[in-house]
């Protein structure tokens, strides 16, 4: 009997260990990453952009600006430098008070390698003083349309817009791109609606809800690493310049150009959360998933570089090094993702010692 007990005790316990290691797997599972989905009146402004483009943008400046964050460090100043949209936000704030703090809601923004750019607006805006203020404007002039559409085109800036409906602005630097989206309707499968990579990338965004950017160009992304290489090429000590093109790889003692990583990657993304602080992300979506562990142990090398770097540098250390040590590098498959978490508390210290 003793023997019969002993025997039912073992094949009780390794019943357990098998239901709990079960219970792990399928936990481990349901964690994996679960992008938020794609708004379905997102996806059909998508059409109003190019198909090709070198990048796209999304901001929901109706979300963000509910948010506790925004009220305490954004206002409608932070593109005012920026010259494809920002010149035009700032001409709908002074022809109808409408702006990214009230008013304005949405912005779309796409743009291709020959130079010209997409924009899709959405908000309340009051077309009769659109239409005055054009009037009064000699850089303007109204370009119909067959529906009775008015195409405004600022002369001096090459520039066009016009109402696709009471809470819609459609804008480009180019003509034939408005012309291309005066043929569009809602259920229309156009721009970049018919780019598949993009709409896929865009899909697995992880956060959609306030603002994301995303690039499935090659030249687009080596340049973003090659902005990476340049923020670390200073700040060693006696002088000596850490050229992190060439860096040791410390798994097995050779040298890897980060210029080429980017061969390895199909697309980029970063996205953001913003609540009382914001949650960035950048996703590089690899190739397959040994690519994007090879990619992890790179850019864990240049992260540990910029940090080293940091710790030479007199006046901007502390700020750079806490926001370093907060990045989350991981691996889900083929993607890698850059995670961190930027409090009021940092925000204040990244101001008071000027880091950007």
């Amino acid at each position: 009997m003793k023997r019969l007990d002993k025997s039912l005790t073992i094949k009780k316990l390794i019943v357990i260990i098998l239901l709990f290691n079960c219970t792990l797997i399928i936990f481990n599972c349901s964690r994996r990453f679960e992008p938020e989905p794609l708004q379905i009146s997102v996806r059909q402004n998508l059409a109003l952009l190019q198909s090709d483009p070198q990048f796209v943008m999304y901001l929901n400046f109706k979300k963000m600006r509910e948010t506790d964050f925004w009220k305490k460090y954004i206002s409608d100043s932070i593109f005012a430098s920026e010259r494809n949209f920002g010149s035009f936000l700032n001409t709908l704030k002074t022809a109808t008070g409408a702006s990214i703090s009230n008013g304005i809601d949405e912005l779309y923004f796409s743009n291709s390698w020959i130079g010209d750019n997409a924009m899709v607006i959405k908000g309340t805006f009051d077309k009769s003083k659109i239409n005055d203020y054009v009037k009064s404007d000699t850089n303007y002039a109204i370009l119909p349309y067959p529906n009775n559409i008015g195409v405004y085109n600022n002369t001096a800036l090459h520039f066009y817009f016009y109402f696709r409906d009471d809470f819609t602005i459609c804008a480009s630097n180019y003509l034939n791109q408005i012309e291309s989206t005066l043929k569009i309707t809602d259920t229309s499968g156009a721009g970049l609606l018919t780019n598949k990579d993009a709409i896929s990338t865009i899909e697995n965004i992880k956060y959609k809800d306030n603002l994301w950017m995303m690039s499935t160009q090659k030249t687009f992304i080596r340049g973003i690493f090659e902005n990476f290489t340049r923020m670390n090429k200073s700040g060693a000590p006696g002088g000596i310049q850490n050229d992190t093109s060439s860096v040791q790889d410390s798994a097995n003692g050779n040298g890897f150009n980060l210029s080429e990583l980017y061969r390895k990657i199909s697309s980029v993304s970063f996205s953001l959360k913003m609540t009382d602080a914001i949650k960035l992300v950048m996703q590089n979506n690899c190739e397959d998933e040994n690519s994007a562990a090879g990619l992890k142990t790179r850019v864990e090398a240049m992260v540990a570089l910029a940090r080293l770097s940091a710790q030479f540098s007199k006046t901007k250390s502390s700020a750079i090094i806490k926001l370093l040590d907060k990045i989350d590098i991981t691996n889900d498959g083929k993607i890698l993702f850059l995670e961190t978490k930027i409090d009021p508390q940092q925000v204040e210290e990244i101001r008071r010692q000027k880091v950007f």
